[in-house]
């Protein structure tokens, strides 16, 4: 690698991008701590090693070493031991204040929950759900961005009945959309590439609990909790790659913006994509992006509060392309060979590997990878056809019985 060259993550380009902002005093620096969900004393700091250091200096320096924060096997071992021993029955607050008096062991309230409940020694609780009250609008364009698909009737025709991906900016009510044939990962994915392309990544995306976003059925472990592992979906990973926060909303009434935009579209362009007898998804989507989208952002935009625009810039299409879409381990079988969806695919070198990660892409391409490293493979069409184990001759050469003597009759094909 050469020297000039500084390996950062794309979670260390987004504070790059904020603290460059604040720099040229085109963001607050309250604001911008306040999008990375950190306090202003934190963010004057990061500042400061930018100012010192350049861009070497927000890239972090424990990068490739154990977290020192870890607990070792032996400390949960004895905290085990100490809870059954003499504190059996004791919440997880309690134990821990006793650790640290009696004991000396200081360590955080919700880690000795997690050691308790790890150990069915203590039933995890959920939470209550906490008041929501009616939010202002962000400031900053690109800080926020609602997301949401709308299952309608658009136009006449066998694909009239489709899905709207639309999304609108929080702060100036920006508008983007597409058409696609179902809501699901492809069309979520497809459709915020298109976005990124057009605006840039912005910091964060409002989403419903639809099973495209958010994991509903599956709850982790306490040790995947532990090993600090997430219920991702194939979108939700691809978020947290691009390093944009995704934001769930828990009723319609809380994105209510995507919503009421739902209802102007469905009156408006319902009747625009009518009275121009558009009846495919492809007429629609020309239509969306040559007049109707430009024609709705100037009669409905908003001026934002603030004039800094927060996207960041979109990455190079390749890498955005392997982001934004499905990626699934599978194993390599001794002939080099991989089963993906029922289909089999021939690696055309022998590999080390034992499992290899394969990107299906939007266009229904795939491309298979180890380490990084582009594998070339060829799909095997032709299927081995498995031996009879019956080893049955044909019925006119096997020989008959009658079905009440139970005696061998000549066959009518006996010569």
């Amino acid at each position: 690698m050469r020297k000039d060259i500084i390996p950062m993550s794309i979670k260390e380009f987004k504070k790059l991008h904020l603290v460059k902002k604040a720099n040229e005093k085109l963001i607050t620096q309250a604001r911008a701590a306040d999008v990375l969900g950190i306090t202003e004393r934190q963010f004057r700091r990061m500042l400061h090693k930018f100012l010192l250091l350049g861009e070497c200096g927000l890239v972090h320096q424990l990068r490739g070493r154990p977290s020192h924060r870890k607990l070792s096997e032996n400390l949960q071992r004895t905290v085990e031991d100490i809870y059954q021993k003499e504190f059996d029955g004791y919440r997880p607050t309690f134990f821990t204040e006793k650790l640290a008096s009696e004991f000396d062991i200081s360590i955080s309230k919700e880690s000795v929950r997690l050691i308790l409940a790890e150990r069915n020694l203590w039933t995890v609780r959920p939470r209550k759900l906490k008041h929501r009250t009616k939010r202002p609008r962000k400031p900053y364009r690109g800080e926020l961005v609602q997301m949401d698909g709308s299952v309608h009737q658009w136009f006449d025709g066998s694909e009239g009945y489709c899905v709207l991906m639309l999304y609108i900016d929080d702060a100036s009510s920006t508008v983007y959309a597409r058409f696609y044939p179902y809501e699901g990962t492809i069309p979520a994915m497809d459709s915020f590439r298109r976005y990124i392309q057009r605006y840039g990544i912005p910091m964060a995306l409002y989403t419903d609990l639809h099973s495209t976003y958010r994991n509903n059925n599956k709850k982790l472990s306490i040790p995947e909790q532990l090993a600090g592992n997430t219920a991702d979906t194939q979108f939700s990973r691809a978020l947290r790659q691009l390093s944009v926060n995704l934001v769930p909303a828990f009723s319609p009434q809380a994105k209510g913006r995507v919503e009421r935009c739902f209802h102007t579209f469905q009156d408006r362009l319902v009747k625009e994509l009518k009275r121009l007898n558009i009846s495919s998804l492809k007429d629609a989507n020309a239509f969306l992006d040559a007049k109707f989208l430009k024609e709705h952002n100037r009669l409905f935009a908003v001026a934002p509060a603030l004039r800094t625009d927060l996207h960041r810039g979109a990455l190079p299409v390749a890498r955005l392309h392997n982001i934004l879409c499905i990626q699934e381990k599978r194993s390599v079988a001794k002939d080099f060979t991989i089963s993906f969806q029922n289909r089999i695919f021939q690696l055309s070198q022998p590999t080390i590997a034992k499992q290899v990660m394969i990107h299906k892409f939007c266009n229904g391409s795939l491309a298979i990878f180890h380490n990084h490293q582009h594998l070339k493979f060829k799909e095997v069409t032709h299927k081995h056809l498995k031996p009879d184990k019956t080893n049955k001759l044909p019925l006119p050469f096997q020989a008959l019985v009658d079905p009440i003597t139970l005696k061998e009759v000549p066959s009518l094909y006996a010569s």
